[in-house]
């Protein structure tokens, strides 16, 4: 029997991002520069965490990233998330915990054009000869510390990154309701580095991650690409498993 999670978001919907439609234009973001902390976790401690529509990692990771973003519709901004390793049947994906963006309309923007659970704070990213680093601050109080340590220059194509899952309220049917929204950006590689992810400071409950606790690293990743945030593709039923509950917002990227 294939293993669900237990999180059912219906029950407590008003704290989700609230979407106004399901049909927001795409935002090109050039020359991004995202590192990417892979880390395992106890599975104990995810306990909760995950919709009842996906499947839990094994094992259990979650993924830790932050990004400067140069360009975007609403200017420079930074942003780090805190995504959970899971699959939606059989497809790899990172459910969204968390997320801090460095401006008020970075923040605003995430939360209502794809339900990204975003709040504003401070986020850094500062690169140096032999690491590449990421903090961030909420409320005054560091929440995450990390780094990739000793960068090695690798292909683009062996770095792989998986797309999002976000839990929001959204108007289909006539009706705004609870739904998971997939959010799939695409990739141009520039420039890719591999190296051990090294994390300082991280507060779980910050990061609406409950008693998460981090255990092995995995593996770090940085790369400069060409990235967007797309128009919404697929939606989820938030109960049923989503081979029963995907729904097809639109046929393809080419429709953007």
């Amino acid at each position: 029997m294939p293993l669900y999670g237990t999180l059912d978001i219906t029950q407590d919907s008003k704290h989700l991002p609230t979407l106004a439609n399901l049909d927001t234009e795409a935002w090109a973001l050039p020359k991004a520069e995202t590192m990417q902390l892979l880390v395992e976790v106890p599975r104990r401690s995810t306990d909760g965490l995950l919709p009842k529509a996906m499947h839990p990692a094994l094992p259990s990771y979650v993924i830790l990233a932050v990004t400067r973003y140069p360009e975007s519709p609403v200017g420079p901004f930074n942003l780090a998330v805190l995504r959970l390793g899971s699959r939606a049947g059989a497809h790899p994906r990172g459910f969204l915990l968390g997320a801090i963006a460095s401006t008020d309309a970075a923040a605003m923007e995430l939360r209502a054009r794809w339900g990204i659970p975003v709040e504003q704070g401070e986020v850094k990213f500062v690169r140096r000869h032999d690491r590449i680093m990421g903090t961030v601050k909420k409320d005054g109080r560091t929440i995450l510390d990390c780094a990739l340590i000793n960068p090695q220059p690798v292909a683009g194509t062996d770095v792989q990154y998986i797309n999002w899952v976000t839990a929001a309220n959204a108007p289909i049917d006539g009706q705004t309701q609870p739904m998971l929204i997939q959010v799939d950006p695409k990739y141009t590689f520039y420039k890719a580095e591999r190296g051990t992810p090294h994390v300082a400071t991280f507060d779980g409950k910050a990061w609406n991650a409950g008693s998460i606790e981090l255990a092995d690293p995995i593996v770090a990743t940085c790369c400069t690409v060409d990235t967007d945030l797309p128009r919404i593709r697929f939606v989820m039923d938030p109960i049923k498993p989503v081979f029963q509950g995907t729904r097809r917002i639109r046929e393809s990227r080419a429709d953007e």
